[in-house]
């Protein structure tokens, strides 16, 4: 990573191909997690869904250590006090990739998501469906880690709306599309602006190689526990005549 200095208006590299990928994937997943489950009413395809963003979730842990300079949690995670000296403004260099509330924001969503998946691989709604692993624990445990899943995806939805509006407000007031640099992985920097610049590279192909089949080895044992999410024939209600 380069030192500080002064640029002209320009445009940098910001966000790597792998990173952008993550993030809209992670986006069309969380939203057709919901569309199925309240929507289409198949919790089958809810949970394949499911297995697909714990590879997700799994990739993403893995290029957090070995990806580009803004992809990896080193480069963006920081203590409280860089958080309120960012508050403060007494920081006056350019964040490239996550800025301080970002970098808080990006691991709060991860953490929950990550709840979310975790317990809807033990949640058991004595009815219908239930998880892979919820015949390991008590059924108190399943009643426990049900409620949580549920509880815990509106406490998704609030983020995510939070997480809308600070677009929004980079966006409309601070004049940042932080959104075309999620796409386009290149941001565009002011005249006089202090920044720091990343080395965003595809950080190898084999370092991507190495992720991606670590992460889609996910996919394996979610598909060989599919069998064990469907739909118990016994527990279906019956009509009575």
């Amino acid at each position: 990573m380069t030192d500080l200095k002064t640029a002209p208006s320009r445009r940098v590299k910001v966000w790597d191909l792998p990173t952008r990928l993550f993030h809209w994937l992670l986006v069309i997943g969380i939203f057709a997690m919901w569309f199925t489950a309240d929507v289409l009413d198949r919790l089958s395809l809810h949970m394949a869904i499911g297995y697909a963003l714990i590879g997700l979730i799994v990739f993403r842990l893995i290029w957090g250590f070995i990806g580009s300079d803004t992809a990896r949690f080193r480069h963006f995670i920081r203590g409280p006090g860089h958080i309120i000296s960012y508050l403060r403004k007494s920081d006056d260099s350019v964040a490239l990739g996550h800025n301080p509330l970002g970098a808080l924001s990006v691991v709060t969503l991860l953490l929950v998501i990550m709840v979310q998946l975790g317990t809807g691989l033990f949640a058991n709604d004595q009815i219908y469906s239930e998880g892979p692993f919820s015949d390991y624990v008590s059924e108190r445990t399943q009643d426990l880690l049900t409620y949580i899943h549920e509880v815990n995806f509106y406490i998704l939805l609030g983020l995510i709306g939070l997480h809308l509006a600070a677009i929004a407000f980079y966006q409309f007031k601070k004049h940042e599309p932080l959104v075309r640099a999620m796409i386009t992985g290149q941001r565009e920097l002011k005249s006089g602006e202090r920044v720091q610049n990343p080395n965003v590279r595809f950080a190898g192909l084999i370092a991507f190689v190495i992720a991606l089949l670590l992460a889609v080895g996910a996919w394996p044992v979610g598909w060989g526990c599919i069998s064990l999410m469907q739909v118990k024939p016994a527990m279906r209600p019956t009509l009575v005549s």
